[in-house]
């Protein structure tokens, strides 16, 4: 069994997390489409094998920091709107797990070795009431949802209030950029103001 970390080893594991996550952030910015005609054009593609390809998506470029609501916004030009939200709740929970999984299994040790008093209180509060910590952190505006799934990771929240959390607090804005996007390809204006009144 590993022992309790010292801070100079901790530091290096999270250096190296950091850069595998800053590595496949730089890769999916690479090469994924910037174009969204071009993510558009793939729409004449099988429905079963789109819905296939974005929760592959949402599952490995959660992770690495790509937006959510860019993944949302795609699904919906993919899918549609109304298609493609059941797809996009799940590929945001799928990629949140994903995350909350890596932080979980390489960065919670190196965390604890290196928190001081007053993270350790915050940490100490959000596991009290981890699930509704997880839901108001969500639906804050502006909250970042990416940097969230690996800042839970780093605690002692379990999986079961982590993904709860992330479907009732995420919801609303994952919902909303998915019928924006299928709203944008369809030109559908009704849908389109109905999202942003949501949002």
């Amino acid at each position: 069994m590993e022992g309790p970390l010292n801070r100079r080893s901790a530091r290096r594991r999270l250096l190296v997390l950091a850069l595998a996550i800053a590595a496949a952030f730089a890769a999916a910015f690479a090469f994924l489409p910037h174009d969204p005609a071009a993510v558009g054009r793939l729409a004449d593609a099988p429905t079963a094998l789109l819905a296939g390809a974005a929760l592959a998506a949402w599952t490995l470029l959660t992770p690495a920091l790509v937006s959510g609501t860019l993944l949302a916004a795609a699904t919906g030009l993919l899918l549609g709107g109304a298609a493609g939200m059941p797809v996009a709740l799940a590929g945001a929970t799928l990629g949140g797990m994903a995350a909350f999984g890596v932080a979980r299994r390489f960065g919670r040790g190196p965390a604890e070795a290196l928190a001081g008093e007053r993270v350790a209180r915050m940490r100490e509060r959000v596991e009290r009431r981890p699930l509704l910590s997880i839901v108001l952190a969500r639906a804050a505006p502006g909250s970042p949802s990416t940097v969230l799934n690996y800042a839970v990771g780093l605690t002692n929240v379990r999986l079961r209030h982590f993904v709860l959390g992330t479907l009732i607090g995420g919801a609303p804005r994952v919902l909303a950029y998915t019928a924006l996007g299928g709203a944008a390809a369809e030109r559908a204006l009704w849908p389109a103001i109905a999202a942003a009144v949501v949002l």
